[in-house]
């Protein structure tokens, strides 16, 4: 049996690239997480959901039209750190402030 395993470290980081590869239409990848790749309309509040990578892509997956604006992506298992989710909701941010809804 072949196997191949990339560098364990870098699952969360290697699988959000995977993810937004596969699914540039509806997300683009930002300094710890992904947002909509469609503007977000002026003023609306944004929706920004999360936790850690251990049932990736769950809360990437949320992301998109009619649903949240934005997700930080933590480590394996780990909360994303107060750093991943300002970027995130700062890149997910129009204008009508953030709403935080996270679960891990």
């Amino acid at each position: 049996m072949t196997r191949l395993f990339n560098e364990p470290s870098a699952f969360a980081d290697e699988a959000l690239e995977g993810f937004v590869a596969a699914h540039r239409r509806w997300v683009r990848g930002v300094p710890g997480g992904v947002v909509r790749s469609t503007p977000t309309v002026h003023g609306q509040v944004a929706v920004v959901v999360g936790g850690g990578s251990g049932h990736y892509p769950a809360f990437s997956g949320l992301v998109g039209q009619g649903l949240a604006h934005g997700a930080a992506v933590g480590n394996v298992f780990a909360s994303p750190s107060a750093q991943q989710i300002h970027q995130v909701a700062w890149a997910a941010h129009s204008g009508g402030g953030v709403l935080l809804a996270f679960g891990n």
